[in-house]
């Protein structure tokens, strides 16, 4: 007999984060750039996303690493249209895509799906937080940028 199907916490996440005015869409990646959920499915090109996210947040964490140490954890970038969020949990980056108008609530609701995500990943892949980084991405993060 089957069972009934299990819920992806993962899309849960990133759909509990699209809910919320303003937000054009949400991607779960890993550590090397692998698409884990995205929303919406048409909202954003999620690889464009994942590879962005990755790559802006080496090179913050490169040259934050000259002025203080550990590198980032929450990194905001706010253009003319676009607030674009990263934010890593312990094995997992989550890149949030919004309007430049949206309120300053999403961090809360951001804050809630980094929760979210960590709790899944708690629970049912235990053995990923012992999970060793790469050797060019082990850094306590624990500093917040943001760059307007």
């Amino acid at each position: 007999m089957k069972s009934a199907k299990q819920i992806d916490r993962f899309q849960v996440s990133v759909d509990y984060l699209t809910e919320y005015s303003g937000v054009k869409g949400a991607v779960i990646t890993d550590l090397e750039g692998l698409v884990v959920a995205v929303s919406p499915q048409d909202g954003v090109d999620a690889e464009l996303c994942a590879a962005f996210g990755l790559n802006l947040v080496e090179i913050m964490d490169r040259n934050l690493t000259k002025l203080i140490d550990p590198g980032c954890e929450f990194l905001s970038v706010k253009t003319d249209k676009d607030w674009i969020t990263i934010a890593q949990t312990s094995v997992l980056y989550l890149i949030v895509v919004a309007d430049r108008k949206a309120d300053d609530l999403l961090n809360v609701r951001i804050s809630r799906s980094l929760d979210m995500i960590s709790s899944h990943v708690k629970d049912k892949y235990p053995a990923l937080l012992f999970f060793d980084k790469p050797a060019e991405q082990k850094s306590v993060k624990r500093v917040e940028a943001t760059h307007v």
